[in-house]
């Protein structure tokens, strides 16, 4: 019963939304968030994991990040869970008030890692 409540727990941190600016607390349609994969997942195929978000390193148990409006220095971890490897990339994310930036992955031929991960804006 405890390992079920623990699993839960980090399906659900997992989720979370991390502040990535400085100062007080803004109200959400003044800032963008920024879109991963949870690092714990239901078997994707491919997980797109946010590291790090300009000099700030995304907390394992978040896969969001509310940051200002303006260009964001993203470092991302592209899991392919079949082949067991991890490509990393780095992006540049424009970003704009009250918008969601959603990381996407593909993979190469081959299916034995990532061949790219791009932003889409939802």
């Amino acid at each position: 019963m405890r390992r079920g409540a623990l699993l839960v727990a980090l399906v659900l941190a997992g989720c979370a939304t991390e502040r990535g600016y400085e100062g007080p607390i803004r109200p959400a349609g003044e800032l963008a968030v920024i879109e991963g994969a949870p690092r714990v997942n239901a078997g994707l195929p491919l997980a797109p994991l946010l590291r790090k978000v300009d000099e700030r390193v995304v907390g394992v148990g978040y896969s969001r990040v509310q940051v200002a409006p303006g260009t964001h220095r993203v470092l991302v971890d592209c899991v392919m869970a079949a082949a067991h490897t991890t490509t990393r990339f780095e992006l540049s994310i424009e970003t704009y008030p009250g918008r969601r930036y959603v990381l996407v992955a593909d993979s190469a031929p081959g299916n034995q890692r990532c061949a790219e991960v791009r932003v889409e804006e939802r």
